[in-house]
């Protein structure tokens, strides 16, 4: 019996501790910054923003890409959204030669991070979208999506 009630308690204690690791995640702030989009316009991280859709891989901007252009998003900033991609992997003539003139065709603006110190902090999981609910540059919530299709869906229920 006693060693029942101590299984037990070990259990809640670490159930406890679990969700306390978590917690600082979720409310890391994100500093407002300026970042460039692909026609080199400047567009903002603010206190404004309620939703930061992040793109860290090749895949998850192909699936962002596909997401606004079926559910017809040409202005994330309508919704308060940002799409912040991580470019700073990606080798510089590639990127400058191939990705950028690719991106100009978009119908939306991509906020563009070609410093990998500037996101590396950033909640993300490896091959996912990221996708952060913010108060105040606050992340209160974090989703990951490892496909395009659930990341549409996503989108679509915040619009």
């Amino acid at each position: 019996m006693l060693k029942k009630i101590m299984m037990t308690m070990m259990l809640l204690v670490g159930v406890q501790f679990a969700a306390y690791a978590q917690a600082p995640a979720k409310l890391q702030a994100l500093p407002a910054h300026e970042f460039k989009d692909q026609w080199d316009k400047p567009i903002r991280l603010t206190a404004g923003t309620e939703w930061v859709i992040f793109s860290h891989h090749k895949d998850g901007g192909q699936w962002v890409k596909e997401s606004f252009d079926n559910l017809k998003i040409t202005d994330p900033k309508a919704h308060q959204w940002l799409y912040v991609a991580d470019v700073s992997q990606m080798p510089s003539l590639i990127t400058s030669l191939f990705a950028i003139p690719k991106m100009k065709d978009y119908a939306f603006p991509i906020a563009l991070s070609y410093d990998e110190q500037m996101t590396a902090t950033w909640p993300q999981q490896p091959e996912t979208v990221s996708v952060y609910k913010l108060y105040n540059l606050v992340i209160k919530d974090v989703e990951y999506f490892s496909n395009q299709a659930d990341l549409q869906a996503f989108l679509k229920s915040i619009q």
